[in-house]
């Protein structure tokens, strides 16, 4: 019984030896796997923080090569749309760029120059590589002659355009008008010159005016406008504020006043639902 206890503490004895050789051996074998790991990933680390170095260098030395490299430096300026306009103007608006970076260039800032000048109503400014710029612009189109405190040419949008406009001799007249805004590129278009022009460009479409255009809107105040044809022989007045309807009556009664045409001076649209006609010094009311 005593040999068998003995034995028994003989193989725990034994067995302990064993468990502590081999749990030191399992912490040793832990700790170079720890090593390892620890090796690997600062290995790995170090090669990632290489590569974004490169790849923030390689960034830097292409930002560096477009915005400095005489290669993308511009030579060439193709202008489109230009009518009244020389190329020369043009230029002096979009100022020195030639022999700069093309993509230094601030393309809006270009833009906003251009329409700037009063007689561009828009502009577009794109690069083409390696070394161009594209340019196009829509001009104003003269539309009428307005007479402030010398004649002006405007655009149907009310733009003043400039003075002793060549080849615009033609253009309906705009006279009456009272206005302190007279600057070159400013609107001028008030309420009753915009009225105006519309109505004028009505009547002329109806037959009595076919041989013999309105080509003059005289404003007298913003409830009374009076038109002139080309010889001046004769004259529509109108209100502004009741012109379709005076519109519509002159169109119902165009008939009879196409067979009195003769000597016809003077049709006054200004009444509601009345129409007065001159013939010469006669005149002639029409319901």
């Amino acid at each position: 019984m005593i040999s068998t206890w003995k034995q028994n503490e003989f193989y725990q004895g034994k067995n302990q030896k064993e468990t502590g050789f081999s749990e030191r051996k399992s912490k040793r074998k832990g700790v170079n796997i720890n090593v390892s790991s620890f090796f690997l990933d600062l290995i790995n680390g170090l090669a990632k923080v290489v590569l974004i170095v490169i790849f923030f260098y390689g960034i830097f030395m292409s930002y560096r090569f477009i915005n400095q490299s005489p290669y993308f430096n511009v030579n060439e300026i193709n202008l489109v749309g230009q009518k009244k306009l020389s190329n020369e103007e043009l230029s002096s608006w979009i100022g020195p760029i030639i022999g700069e970076n093309i993509f230094a260039l601030e393309l809006n800032e270009i833009s906003k120059r251009l329409v700037g000048h009063p007689w561009i109503k828009s502009a577009s400014v794109g690069r083409v590589f390696p070394q161009g710029i594209y340019v196009e612009i829509k001009e104003r189109v003269p539309f009428a002659k307005i007479q402030l405190e010398q004649v002006y040419v405007m655009d149907n949008y009310g733009v003043l355009l400039g003075t002793n406009v060549i080849g615009e001799n033609n253009l309906p007249t705009i006279t009456g008008v009272k206005t302190k805004n007279r600057k070159i590129g400013n609107n001028v278009a008030k309420e009753e010159i915009i009225s105006g022009l519309k109505i004028m460009h009505s009547l002329n479409r109806l037959s009595i005016f076919e041989k013999n255009k309105i080509d003059n809107i005289h404003i007298t105040n913003r409830h009374r406008i009076t038109f002139s044809t080309h010889a001046k022989n004769i004259k529509v007045h109108m209100r502004p504020e009741i012109a379709q309807e005076s519109f519509e009556n002159l169109v119902l009664a165009l008939g009879v006043i196409e067979k009195n045409e003769k000597n016809l001076s003077d049709i006054d649209l200004s009444f509601k639902n009345r129409i007065v006609i001159k013939h010469g010094n006669k005149v002639k009311k029409k319901i």
